[in-house]
């Protein structure tokens, strides 16, 4: 009986980290998508390429719908404020595009740029071998 309620709980630990490891794998994707399609979005925005903004912000909403997920079942509440806040930001911006409306579309940009930030400097460290680790 002992024996099969430790491997019992062996099995569970061993699904449980598999899980947290998916879910850090499944952050960091989203995080570097991020970061390709803001570098990309802020490029658009240079050149008022309405058809490329839009498509980044597509990118950057459903990014961040991975990272609010994420700090929603960590329970993280700064975390899902910063994401929620990325989240409306880049959905605000392909009607802005259609509008001709480049400054809300750069407004949005940087309201994107600036919950990065201060998420970043909240949670996220770097490693002496220049990657990055949440904290």
């Amino acid at each position: 009986m002992k024996t099969t309620i430790l491997a019992f709980a062996g099995c569970m630990t061993l699904l449980a980290v598999g899980a947290w490891a998916h879910d850090e794998e499944a952050l960091m994707a989203a995080m570097k998508t991020i970061g390709g399609a803001n570098g990309n979005l802020r490029k658009a925005i240079a050149a008022k390429d309405g058809a490329e903004a839009a498509a980044n912000a597509e990118k950057l909403s459903a990014a961040f719908k991975i990272v609010l997920a994420h700090f929603e079942e960590h329970h993280m509440e700064d975390g899902v404020k910063f994401s929620q806040t990325s989240y409306d930001a880049a959905v605000s911006i392909p009607a802005a595009t259609k509008a001709g409306d480049w400054d809300k579309v750069s407004d949005a940009a940087k309201t994107i740029g600036g919950q990065c930030q201060g998420c970043h400097a909240a949670h996220r460290e770097k490693l002496p071998d220049g990657t990055y680790k949440m904290k």
